[in-house]
């Protein structure tokens, strides 16, 4: 790049009259207005509006005259700038500036009188705007443009025509003033919604960008062919040029959701303090001051995100969309697990997901479940008929959770998408089908294998759902938590909340605080384990020492945990194929032979050895119900392991899947490369097994932990008599878990680029 090179940019400023003026009078509107709204004494409009009105106008000269527009044809990281100038960077801007009253204020009289308000006035007009800034509609407009713009048919006609070139800017800018309208809400304009929706609002918005930007980033080919034939000004390379937009997509745009993200989140518990404050009253003298201390315990910050309904309500909708188009891929898509998306996504970074929200807040997929999201339209036509009482229990979910592990590796399911997609669609058939036909939630609290998946793990988690104040669930003689209001039904699975303990069937669904008159009951913080080694009577539940069926569905997926990992390594891959060999068999009956013998009679002998080495004094079911609680955390240690595992050497599929699935329907070619699925081993991400290792430390030290105080709560003068057993089976557990994730396990379902 020499001094011509220079010269040519200096010379390439494009003062386009249109855009000059258009800006030239805007900005002179807007400065009028605000310096007579300030003469009127308006303290809303200080200097930093008028600042961010002129910054912004400054922003989309950048973007439309400077030399970056030149430079879009030649660069696709300089066309990334110019479209975050105008998508990033004026639009809040825009907003800051609150323009409505001064630009009313700052036109001609006679044109706003006669041509602005009339207008203005329209009924059609305010119903079409206040439609337009609604949050869902503004994202999914915004995620449409954005998408439709970057397709690489769309994107090269906008290359290759000026035309179509200004009607992408002009709506890329329309649709980030949508969007970036709702975070901002520009004085005077209110909304009726709750602040807390944005949180959905702008992790939705991160997510399409973060999976768009990856696209860009990690494509092996050159999505645009335009920048493929144009000069190389900066001796990079179309690809590598490619990259770098990604990657400059990507990183500004997540700094300004995230930052967004905090400011509403420090904006609204600011708000809510000084509500607080504001409506303290002040007391007589006489009275004693009475203590700061509060009665109950504080909601944790989990309540400050789901507590408002109607955060639940999007996120269970937009759970819906995606499972959707998980069923559409799968049922239409190629059936080759590492391009399609219900290849990947359920099973690699939806079941990790999972793992890692219950242990660092709570069972809120449930509160967000996808297959619940027609669950208020099927109560108009619910026939109320009574679950079978002999089925109102774990036994229905210990054989479904048994029957889909089995199924899992007999059928290879995460090699299945059109599998995998009918399942999804069936829990969406029968979940529908459980709501016409039965009163309460028996398909959530007997049936679904996921939830009481999610039921059992979440006896670790650090959240409940419980009440703030115990005197006000005293002096409450309604019990509208159970038995519903006017806005909502109440408990579905008839959980109490002033006798609740714990997580086990609870959905989080919240249906209990909507329903609650005094706005009691909230998700407040648990002790971790604390649910584990105490045994009081729980509202719906019962005691967990009294549940053979409750231990028989702990003691199922402690044992699925380890199998489910040990069936994915090398040697028992081997064993197994040396089996069907030598028995002739074929794998459908090996298969079954193994799961019958790790899953129902290994541990059926071990625990019943080790009940019996408990106390003779009573029988082995009893202690098994007893020490049952205890092995969840290792379990879950093993699940999070494994699953973090595929998630972190495979996390790349998602992006595959969902170009593959891009392109399909944009009927462009796919390439990905050479590459095929291969065998892998934990060290091949060096930092990786530690963190398995440690994951599974801890769930061992959590495990060994209630098993002692289960010990000391049942047996005190026994104490380790009464451990030991258990504490040695816990251990040689871990070994076994260990020595599987040290073995080389097979990565099913990924693409492993390059191989």
């Amino acid at each position: 790049m020499n001094a011509d090179f220079w010269s040519a940019i200096g010379s390439s400023w494009q003062l386009a009259p249109g855009v000059l003026l258009a800006l030239i009078v805007s900005g002179t509107i807007y400065i009028r207005g605000w310096r007579t709204l300030r003469e009127r004494g308006s303290t809303r409009f200080p200097v930093w509006r008028l600042v961010c009105f002129l910054a912004a106008l400054l922003s989309i000269s950048l973007a439309l005259q400077s030399p970056i527009d030149s430079l879009a044809s030649f660069s696709l990281q300089i066309h990334m700038v110019q479209h975050l100038l105008l998508m990033l960077v004026t639009p809040p801007l825009v907003w800051l500036a609150a323009p409505e009253l001064p630009m009313l204020a700052g036109m001609p009289k006679w044109f706003r009188d006669e041509w602005i308000r009339p207008f203005a006035r329209t009924r059609q007009l305010r119903t079409a705007l206040d439609w337009l800034f609604r949050p869902q509609v503004a994202l999914v407009l915004y995620t449409a443009t954005l998408w439709i713009w970057h397709a690489p048919g769309c994107y090269q006609l906008a290359l290759e025509s000026e035309f179509w070139h200004r009607v992408e800017h002009a709506m890329f800018l329309a649709a980030s003033l949508l969007f970036w309208h709702p975070v901002i809400q520009p004085f005077p304009h209110r909304t009726t919604y709750s602040r807390w929706l944005l949180i959905p609002y702008l992790f939705l918005a991160g997510v399409q960008g973060t999976i768009l930007s990856g696209i860009l980033c990690f494509s092996p080919r050159v999505l645009y062919p335009h920048y493929d034939a144009a000069p190389n000004l900066w001796h990079i390379s179309p690809l590598d040029d490619q990259s770098l937009a990604g990657a400059l997509m990507w990183i500004p745009t997540s700094l300004a959701y995230v930052a967004a993200l905090f400011w509403i989140v420090a904006e609204q518990m600011s708000s809510n303090h000084a509500t607080a404050r504001r409506q303290v009253r002040p007391r007589p003298i006489a009275v004693p001051r009475r203590s700061d201390k509060p009665t109950g315990p504080q909601p944790s910050l989990w309540a400050s995100l789901l507590q408002p309904r109607a955060v639940r309500v999007t996120l269970r909708w937009t759970m819906f969309a995606l499972a959707a188009i998980v069923i559409l891929d799968g049922l239409t898509g190629p059936q080759i697990s590492p391009l399609n998306l219900a290849g990947v996504a359920p099973w690699i970074h939806w079941r990790a997901i999972l793992v890692i929200t219950l242990i660092v807040g709570g069972n809120f997929f449930c509160a967000v479940c996808p297959f619940t999201a027609l669950r208020g339209l099927a109560r108009r036509f619910r026939l109320n008929y009574t679950f079978p009482k002999w089925l109102q229990n774990k036994w229905p979910a210990v054989a479904l959770l048994a029957i889909f592990f089995w199924a899992y590796e007999a059928f290879s399911l995460w090699d299945r998408p059109a599998w995998t997609a009918a399942i999804i669609l069936g829990f969406f058939v029968v979940a529908l089908a459980f709501d016409l036909l039965f009163a309460q939630a028996p398909f959530c609290k007997y049936v679904c294998p996921i939830g009481q998946f999610n039921f059992v793990q979440s006896l670790v988690s650090p959240s409940q759902v419980a009440a703030r104040s115990t005197d006000v669930c005293a002096g409450c003689r309604t019990r509208d938590c159970l038995a519903g209001s006017a806005n909502s039904p109440g408990c579905q699975l008839s959980l109490f909340v002033p006798k609740k303990q714990g997580n086990l069937d609870c959905t989080f669904c919240l249906d209990c605080a909507d329903a609650c008159p005094h706005q009691n009951i909230t998700i407040v913080p648990l002790r971790i384990g604390s649910d584990l080694v105490i045994d009081p009577q729980r509202s719906g539940v019962g005691s967990y020492s009294q549940r053979t069926d409750l231990a028989a569905l702990i003691v199922v997926l402690f044992f699925a945990a380890l199998l489910n990992a040990a069936w994915m390594t090398v040697p028992l891959v081997g064993v197994e194929e040396s089996l069907t060999t030598w028995l002739g068999w074929g794998r459908l009956p090996t298969v079954t032979v193994g799961m019958l013998l790790g899953l129902l009679a290994l541990p059926w002998l071990l625990m019943q050895a080790v009940g019996k080495a408990t106390s003779p004094d009573v029988s082995w079911r009893a202690n098994v119900m007893r020490f049952a609680p205890a092995l969840i955390p290792l379990g879950l240690g093993m699940w999070t392991a494994h699953y973090t595992f595929h998630f972190f050497t495979s996390a790349d599929s998602l992006l595959w899947a969902t170009e593959r699935m891009a392109n399909d329907r944009l009927a462009t070619e796919f390439l990905i490369g050479g590459g095929e699925c291969s065998c892998c081993t934990a060290s091949s991400v060096a930092w990786l097994l530690p963190l398995e290792l440690l994951l599974l430390d801890i769930g061992l030290c959590l495990s060994l932990w209630a098993a002692y105080r289960i010990a000391q709560r049942i047996a005190p003068q026994l104490v380790l008599r009464t451990f030991a057993p258990w504490g040695i089976f816990l251990v040689l557990f871990f070994l076994a878990c260990v020595w599987v994730l040290l073995q080389p396990m097979e990565m099913r379902g990924a693409y492993v680029a390059g191989l």
